[in-house]
């Protein structure tokens, strides 16, 4: 599915600034994300002490198993849940503090969810300076996803075999977006030209998580049952992390490597909201609200809903389409998306009408 857009004039942006400035939606609420990490905290304690209940009880040996993969999968849940804060940290949307937003996000995305702080942010970074642009987002340059044919029929062996069917894979690839981060944060860890101090803490912290679950849970159930733990858990990570980050750009339209787009023009075209709950709200860390996190990327997430309303009457305004849908059409959108592009057997069906759907409406 694509936005038809105005070409905006230069103020749209300052002129949509400023009615979420009056509003009061730019002040931080460090209580919002305390009181969440505080409830997280207990949670994920209360999960581990279960487990190590139903580990000692050895009682109802039969549903010992299925009890500690139900945790296991919680855990993900839970972890998947630090890792959206971390990823609130990265965009300063829970300190003034520059430095308290940075340490609080480290500590979280390593130790809580496993993954390298300095790598999210590096990556991440781009892909908000230059969301679905050819070349330039990381989001799109995924090994085992094709997004332009070109970059399929550059793929290769078992990369090549997925991208060809990678619409009807896509739902079972989400399990393994936690391995794919994983194994990207240790690589940008060799690499990367931040401190040896920071490195060393990052990798420090990141083993520990990765290690400490597996070792108490071969303590609770045995060492090949807490393999199996381990990877179900990182499983359900995983999927909650793609799932959240996936319906928010992938099957919009692309921007070509040449094209130069205005800040607000770029945001809004190439993002799309899913409709929102409170159930939805929370599981996906407030991304259901893409189209405000991009135009306001420092925004705290509890404000992210007002800005939606605010963002919508604007569009509204000045006849500016904004994509929004739910969960399961957005999901459907962007599998109907992966197939053509996987199917396709001319040049990408995607990029241009990207360049149509910029051009002033008549």
């Amino acid at each position: 599915m694509s936005a038809t857009v105005l070409a905006p004039a230069t103020s749209n942006y300052t002129e949509l600034l400023a009615r979420v400035k009056a509003a009061g939606l730019l002040h931080k609420k460090p209580s919002f994300y305390v009181i969440r990490l505080v409830i997280l905290s207990i949670a994920a304690l209360g999960l581990w002490t279960a487990g190590g209940f139903i580990g000692a009880s050895g009682a109802h040996d039969s549903l010992i198993i299925p009890a500690a993969f139900a945790i296991a999968g919680l855990l993900g849940i839970v972890s998947a849940q630090f890792g959206f804060i971390a990823h609130e940290a990265s965009h300063r949307q829970i300190f003034r503090n520059n430095k308290w937003n940075d340490w609080t996000g480290l500590f979280l995305a390593n130790l809580f969810a496993g993954l390298s702080y300095g790598f999210w942010m590096r990556k991440h970074n781009k892909h908000h300076q230059k969301p679905n642009q050819i070349g330039q987002d990381p989001d799109i340059a995924i090994r085992v996803l094709s997004f332009t044919v070109e970059s399929r029929d550059e793929k290769r062996g078992i990369e090549r075999w997925i991208s060809n069917r990678q619409g009807y894979l896509f739902p079972f690839l989400l399990f393994l977006t936690g391995f794919d981060l994983l194994l990207d944060s240790f690589q940008a860890l060799r690499r990367t030209d931040r401190s040896v101090g920071i490195r060393t803490l990052e990798f420090s912290l990141m083993v520990i998580r990765q290690t400490a679950p597996y070792v108490v849970m071969g303590a609770m159930f045995g060492w090949l049952w807490a393999i199996a733990l381990w990877v179900f858990m990182m499983m359900i990570f995983g999927f909650f992390m793609g799932a959240a980050f996936a319906p928010n750009h992938k099957g919009m339209p692309l921007v070509p490597r040449d094209v130069k787009l205005d800040f607000f023009e770029r945001q809004v075209v190439t993002s799309r909201n899913i409709r929102g709950s409170w159930l939805k709200d929370n599981l996906m860390g407030g991304l259901n609200y893409q189209v405000e996190h991009h135009l306001f990327p420092s925004m705290a997430r509890p404000y992210l809903k007002r800005a939606h309303d605010i963002v919508m009457a604007y569009c509204n305004d000045k006849n500016i389409t904004l994509v929004e849908m739910n969960l399961i059409s957005s999901y459907t959108a962007i599998i109907v998306y992966l197939n053509k592009v996987g199917l396709s057997k001319n040049s990408d069906p995607f990029v241009c009408p990207m360049v149509a759907d910029m051009r002033p409406r008549s």
